[in-house]
């Protein structure tokens, strides 16, 4: 079950596509409580991926607020979106003879993609600008990106990192940090700590990938296997999986071995995490924020903006793409309407508005953040209870 090359790319790939198809909607039983008292539902609620969607009418009622969806942005000339950063993502790069797979960028598309961001408006940014502005300490540029990468392979330092000096960019990667600690595991070369401490000194980061929870495990006798960090994991001869306790236990051990060999070999001050196959459950995250780890990034595709949980990141790393395409799909996730709720816009870091049989649903948790409301819900029905925690800026 251990990674082997290539092929093991070509199923991440793999998993990123099921996942993209499979996005589905489903109504939920739902009743709502706000500040202690029961509010009686009205249309349907739908859930998708941790975000819960209501109608408009139903919004407006339960947070006692005005809400609109539909006013266009209004942007300068050459502005493509502000307050917001294009995550991109990339694996691995590959030039001359090398075998390409859908996950598998030629260095020369990557090369004209990163022309294409100088001519075209767009700013690369640090992850400490990325930091200060999710954590609300400091703003971003219009039409800000993020370049990231995943899995530490060498060819981010042999081809990657020439073209980033040329253009004065920085990125990141997510390094499988026992792979960097065992080389001779073999399959496509890695990084090493030498190569990474050069490229550091040149605005180059490095974070978690986790340290050795990058595959698939058994989570049941059958031997159905699912990404070991986010899952229950059987337990042979047990006949059992592992309790909450026994997953917390692993898998912080683990992330906090990572960040210490990164903190050893790089002198990393700050820490991020891109979840492997971008599994992650409200466990996985609560283990990362109890190593220290603030921030954290997916592979479900959208813009991040401040207060995403788990951020969104656009798939620049495609092989199927033109330069001019995978660039182009920024301008194309970016909404061209507006969420307002008491006339202050809303961001809107996962899913948008969507008609259903005549009737707006709206994400109700980016709606509670703006008016100051905690939001606490379970998926798949039960009690929805929101409590007056601050006056948020859009509240009246």
């Amino acid at each position: 079950m251990r990674r082997i090359g290539l092929a093991v790319l070509a199923a991440a790939v793999i998993f990123i596509l099921v996942q993209s198809l499979t996005d589905g909607w489903g109504p939920e039983p739902y009743r709502f409580i706000r500040d202690g008292r029961p509010v009686a539902a009205e249309g349907p609620v739908l859930s998708r991926h941790g975000g819960l969607m209501v109608s408009l009418p139903f919004a407006e009622r339960l947070l006692h607020a005005d809400i609109s969806w539909g006013s266009d942005r209004k942007l300068p000339p050459g502005v493509y979106y502000r307050n917001e950063v294009a995550v991109l993502m990339y694996h691995h790069l590959s030039e001359g003879s090398q075998p390409r797979l859908p996950g598998v960028l030629p260095a020369d598309r990557f090369k004209a993609q990163m022309a294409l961001l100088k001519s075209e408006g767009y700013r690369v940014i640090t992850m400490k600008q990325y930091e200060r502005f999710m954590q609300g300490e400091g703003a971003v540029p219009d039409n800000a990106v993020l370049l990231t990468f995943d899995d530490g392979y060498e060819s981010f330092y042999k081809l990657a990192y020439p073209v980033l000096r040329r253009y004065g960019y920085s990125a990141v990667n997510f390094v499988i940090v026992s792979d960097v600690d065992h080389p001779s595991r073999g399959g496509v070369p890695k990084l090493t700590w030498a190569q990474m401490r050069e490229m550091k000194k040149h605005g180059m980061g490095f974070y978690d990938h986790t340290y050795d929870l990058h595959r698939y495990e058994p989570v049941d006798g059958d031997g159905d296997l699912r990404p070991a960090l986010s899952s229950l994991l059987y337990i042979q001869g047990e006949d059992r999986n592992e309790t909450n306790e026994e997953y917390y236990q692993r898998v912080e051990k683990d992330l906090s071995h990572a960040e210490s060999r990164l903190r050893q070999e790089l002198g990393n001050t700050d820490s991020a995490i891109a979840y492997p196959y971008g599994s992650a459950t409200a466990r996985t995250l609560q283990a990362a924020e109890a190593v220290g780890i603030r921030l954290h990034f997916t592979i479900r595709e959208g813009m991040a903006t401040r207060g995403a949980v788990n951020a969104p990141r656009i798939n620049a790393g495609s092989d199927r793409r033109s330069a001019q395409e995978a660039i182009d799909r920024i301008r194309r996730l970016v909404p061209q309407k507006q969420l307002e709720v008491n006339g202050w816009p809303v961001a809107l870091p996962g899913a948008q508005p969507e008609l259903r049989k005549g009737q707006w649903m709206v994400p109700l948790p980016e709606l509670c953040q703006a008016l100051g409301f905690a939001l606490d819900y379970s998926q798949g029905g039960g009690a929805v209870t929101l409590r007056t925690v601050t006056a948020g800026r859009a509240a009246t």
